[in-house]
């Protein structure tokens, strides 16, 4: 077995779907915790949502509990775009594996982000000059790889290397425009050298390392059923399209009362959103929660408005079972579970890169969830019954 460590969930789902993609057998879980037959183990730690102080701690103590349970093959799995406490948990690790070179490779192709003489590009543009720049809590000021990266203990080496004895100790963070550049980095690794990433990465790791285990599989048929409730947790403009498009189509949208998104909490905003959202479930099928347009900015704020969207979620959940939940965003989506207290999820289904669904054990309920910086897939455009673009 092998263990992924995801700094959040979407991006733990998102190793998921590569695996549920290749036929290979995966678990999914918030803590290190064996699954029966699974050769890969996904853990969640939610630690971009938390100090870099607490970040390390837990960190730390996942990566002893998989030492313990014998597993020495970890991949690092850090956001795309380098958002999160990434140098400092892959320090940690690699001190607690003993590996002296770290491979950082956070470019995905499927998405359109490359890295091409150690500068970040998405679609074409600088990191910093698309909507990244304007991320509440990790906003991207530049689009050097080594800025992003915020480390200043270690070297950082950046470009391309073309041998593993090009790899240095410390960080080496390779330009990346395919897969093919990534497939080339994976066959770079030897005991020395410790692993971390995008999901794309991770994909050419496993196809370089363990290809006996790419099967491969036909994906399962879609099987959305029931109501469904749709937390748009991300202020992304693809988030932004897709529900101006729903409501249009007449998908009923409630979003946070402006009292709760004070900084002192109001009890009579959070009976308001919980009132609305469940009359929208009664009235129709289909319901999408979302924050306010009310420009925030009192200490906390982000963590704070979604552990408010979590007690909401639960509070409606409550007065009328969900059967489809929807979620965006990695802290978002942590909150809600949490608040739920969902335990053991299931991987079932890939329905594009990045974008899973999961069942609940013990309760009829399937998520489905995403990066909230990706877009939803044409399987949920048609299940909200509009027209998803062309780009």
């Amino acid at each position: 077995m092998i263990a992924v460590i995801a700094d959040d969930i979407t991006g733990a789902a998102e190793i998921a779907g590569v695996c549920l993609r290749w036929g290979i057998p995966v678990s999914f879980s918030l803590d290190a915790k064996p699954a029966n037959g699974a050769e890969v183990m996904v853990i969640a730690t939610d630690t971009r949502s938390m100090t870099e102080e607490n970040a390390l701690k837990e960190t730390d103590r996942i990566a002893s509990e998989l030492l313990e349970m014998g597993v020495t093959w970890i991949f690092k799995k850090s956001d795309s775009v380098m958002r999160g406490h990434v140098a400092a948990e892959l320090k940690v690790l690699a001190q607690k594996l003993n590996k002296k070179k770290m491979l950082l490779a956070p470019a995905n192709p499927y998405t359109g982000r490359s890295i091409t003489d150690g500068i970040y590009y998405v679609k074409g543009l600088p990191l910093n000059e698309t909507s990244f720049k304007d991320d509440p809590t990790f906003p991207a000021f530049s689009a050097n790889v080594k800025d992003l990266l915020r480390e200043e203990e270690l070297s950082v080496a950046y470009g391309k290397f073309s041998e593993e004895e090009d790899l240095q100790e410390g960080f080496n963070i390779p330009d990346s425009e395919t897969m093919l550049d990534l497939y080339a980095w994976a066959s770079l690794m030897d005991s020395t050298v410790l692993p971390g990433g995008s999901a794309a990465f991770f994909e050419m790791c496993l196809k370089r390392n363990f290809p006996e285990w790419m099967r491969g599989q036909e994906p399962d048929p879609l099987s959305f059923v029931g109501n469904s409730l749709m937390i748009a947790g991300s202020s992304h403009q693809n988030s932004k399209d897709f529900v101006e498009k729903a409501v249009e189509k007449g998908v009923h949208l409630s979003e946070m009362p402006e009292p709760l998104m004070e900084e002192v909490f109001n009890p009579v905003g959070m009976d308001a959103w919980v009132y609305d959202v469940a009359e929208g479930l009664n009235e129709g099928d289909r319901v999408i929660m979302a924050y306010g347009k009310k420009k925030v900015k009192f200490s906390d704020y982000p963590a704070v408005l979604k552990k408010r969207t979590a007690k909401a979620v639960a509070r409606v959940i409550e007065e009328v079972p969900v059967r489809e939940l929807l979620l965006e965003g990695g802290a978002t989506t942590c909150a809600v579970i949490e608040e739920l207290a969902l335990g053991a999820l299931i991987p079932m289904q890939e329905l594009s890169p990045g974008v899973v669904r999961l069942k609940v054990m013990d309760r009829d309920m399937v998520l489905t969830i995403k990066p909230g910086s990706y877009p939803w897939p044409e399987a949920v455009y048609k299940y909200f019954e509009i027209q998803k673009p062309v780009v």
